[in-house]
């Protein structure tokens, strides 16, 4: 059944300051004005208690009233909410910066949501590389405000050094700042007419506690060291306009990004960046519009990030800091270059990256999926049938570790399947991890009075092998 006008529910975030709220009320902005779609907005409970709404018009509010059953819910929050709309299509917009994706993503992703959206083709990559179906993965680029970010904006007044490096971002290890400083801090000295300016984000709401505020005011109080300027206060997007082209050069070494707006946004004013030449930004950043340096895949030592188990060892990119240094001197001893690729870079992105084509984007990929039925929904018992044989066919090819990992990965979802305890449990003992075999096994235990009498003696066994090697 082909849909004439498609109703969106978009869900997620609209009125603070983090940047999947950013994403949302700028590409909501330009879908809300698209007449080829009806758009309402769901946001989480608490703003709406604290937004402006009990003073706004019908019509306003009206916006923010979702459907009771859409064509399309598209969910761009954090954490992501897996619970299945009432709608003919669901799609999950969702980046991550750690290559290997949480366990409790895998089936949703696999085999619940219709779409999963990103911002860039190194996240489709990731995603494909965790076993995600390429074909239900999609990118939507995201852009800037070209009314605030561009070329012609009024450079902000800041202290008169002959060049100027600029980060902006949380200071926190994901995004690099650790060996920025590190870099600059060998590469330059006090008497290098030079300064770094740090201006660091969310020091007080979603980053709190956890920034590296004092290794930065430990370097500034060295007055040995190259020049820094941290400011941490809030800006408004035309004073962080006037910041980047105050600024000779933006410095981003990150490890991991989702898309690096603060990239973009420096980019479509003019100002050059530094860059690795790997990654989401690779979207948007050329030879002719950036400076990249060297960097590498690695793989990191343990299947978490922060309390999330990951389907595979997460991955980011380890930066050269030589290379880092040499780049940053470059820079600064050729500045008609620098200004050149900020001229370059700035068409770039207001002609290929705002919010308007992010949109557009959208709208064009709805339109597509409304004009065919959804897949057929597979069932729980589908699923589990599906993934216990695979786990099985693993197995049997003595590729335990990935076998393991399915097995996880179905517990992930299904953590009562006690099939699915059963051989994680035989895979441990054979690793010789007797402690998480019995995680299963006591597990296994108390849930088996339906199970057969050979069944439950084999449990006991397996228990006693297990105590008896702790």
């Amino acid at each position: 059944m082909k849909i004439k006008t498609p109703k969106i529910n978009w869900v997620g975030p609209q009125f603070v300051d983090h940047s999947l709220a950013i994403v949302n009320r700028s590409i909501c902005r330009y879908l809300q004005e698209n007449h080829q779609i009806d758009l309402r907005i769901k946001v989480p409970e608490p703003e709406m208690l604290l937004s402006r709404f009990p003073t706004a018009a019908e019509e306003e509010k009206k916006r923010f009233l979702p459907f009771p059953e859409a064509d399309f819910t598209i969910v761009h929050q954090w954490p992501p909410d897996w619970k299945t709309p009432k709608s003919r299509h669901w799609i999950c917009m969702q980046p991550w910066e750690y290559g290997a994706i949480p366990r409790e993503w895998y089936i949703p992703m696999k085999y619940w949501a219709d779409e999963i959206w990103v911002y860039s083709l190194y996240n489709k990559e990731s995603y494909t590389r965790c076993g995600i179906p390429k074909d239900k993965i999609h990118v939507i680029p995201l852009g800037v405000d070209e009314k605030i970010f561009h070329n012609g904006v009024e450079a902000m007044a800041l202290e008169p050094f002959s060049f100027r490096f600029l980060f902006v971002g949380g200071t926190i290890g994901r995004k690099g700042i650790d060996i920025l400083i590190q870099a600059y801090l060998n590469e330059f000295t006090a008497d290098d007419d030079v300064c770094l300016f740090v201006k660091d984000t969310g020091t007080r709401s979603f980053y709190k506690g956890i920034t590296l505020e004092k290794m930065i005011l430990e370097a500034i109080s060295n007055p040995n060291n190259p020049r820094i300027v941290y400011m941490d206060n809030e800006f408004s997007e035309a004073e962080l306009a006037r910041l980047y082209k105050a600024c000779n050069c933006l410095v981003h070494p990150y490890r991991g990004e989702g898309f690096g707006l603060t990239i973009a946004e420096a980019m479509a004013c003019g100002t050059s960046v530094i860059v690795p030449d790997k990654g989401s930004c690779r979207d948007f950043c050329s030879e002719e519009t950036a400076f990249f340096v060297s960097s590498e895949e690695v793989v990191l030592s343990e299947k978490k990030v922060s309390n999330l188990d990951t389907v595979d060892y997460p991955w980011w990119l380890s930066i050269d800091r030589s290379d880092l240094q040499q780049v940053m001197r470059f820079a600064y001893e050729n500045r008609v270059l620098v200004k050149e690729k900020g001229q370059k870079a700035s068409q770039q992105i207001l002609s290929s990256f705002t919010w308007g084509k992010s949109a557009q984007v959208v709208v064009d990929r709805v339109k597509q999926l409304a004009e065919k039925e959804p897949n057929p929904k597979l069932t729980d018992e589908d699923i589990i049938k599906m993934e216990l044989e695979y786990g099985n066919e693993l197995y049997v090819k003595n590729l335990i570790e990935d076998a393991l990992g399915v097995y996880l990965n179905i517990l992930s979802t299904y953590p009562s399947l006690l099939m699915a305890r059963y051989n994680a449990a035989i895979i441990y003992i054979r690793q010789k991890n007797y402690i998480s075999a019995l995680e299963h096994l006591v597990y296994i235990f108390n849930n088996m009075g339906q199970e057969n009498k050979d069944f439950q003696e084999n449990i006991w066994l397996m228990m006693r092998v297990c105590y008896s090697e702790i």
